[in-house]
């Protein structure tokens, strides 16, 4: 049985990587003219970094359903982890149940990171797309730092961006990709089955 998955956004990072005025100091602006433009074009250059390298450079909380529980353990889309809030499943009777801490463990340092269990857990619902949830954070905060290649990554996506106001065909392998690559995640959709 193939297993679904949904990724839900929580609560939103509340801070970004590269500030406005550092992101003004590396496209040399003096003005406060674009600081609304450039304060979006930051968002964007940052989700683009985090998409491409499946990492979160800035606290974020998600949410992880899935349609059963997966052989092996559970698989985190995302690096890295802080913390697992919570992991809830629906029992054969569809009624929602907590797992405790002690039922299950994971290593904050492995990427992806893995949920294991300390036994097999209880069969979940298998009627529902969300059967097991896995409540997270990732991220880096202070004093953990994002790796500083792609903090550069960022910049140099932020000034493609600021500059090229319109879409054009862009190489495959840029700069700002050639940063970011050492620090990928490989996240196969095949990990949770």
């Amino acid at each position: 049985m193939a297993i679904t998955t949904l990724i839900q956004l929580e609560t939103a990072a509340t801070s970004n990587v590269v500030t406005l005025q550092e992101a003004k100091d590396h496209l040399r602006v003096d003005s406060s003219d674009d600081d609304t433009y450039i304060s979006t074009l930051i968002v964007s250059a940052q989700r683009q970094v985090e998409s491409y390298t499946n990492r979160c450079l800035s606290d974020t909380t998600y949410h992880f359903r899935l349609s059963a529980y997966p052989k092996g353990g559970i698989v985190l889309p995302f690096s890295p982890i802080k913390s697992i809030t919570a992991i809830k499943y629906y029992d054969s009777d569809n009624a929602e149940q907590t797992l405790s801490s002690d039922d299950y463990y994971y290593n904050i340092y492995e990427e992806p990171c893995t949920i294991r269990w300390e036994e097999e857990p209880s069969e979940a619902y298998e009627y529902r797309v969300d059967a097991v949830s896995v409540e997270f954070v990732a991220g880096y905060t202070s004093p953990e730092v994002p790796p500083p290649g792609l903090e550069h990554a960022i910049k140099l996506l932020l000034s493609d961006m600021y500059e090229q106001r319109v879409d054009v065909p862009r190489e495959k392998f840029t700069s700002w990709k050639s940063l970011s690559y050492p620090e990928r995640v490989f996240h196969a959709a095949t990990n949770n089955r």
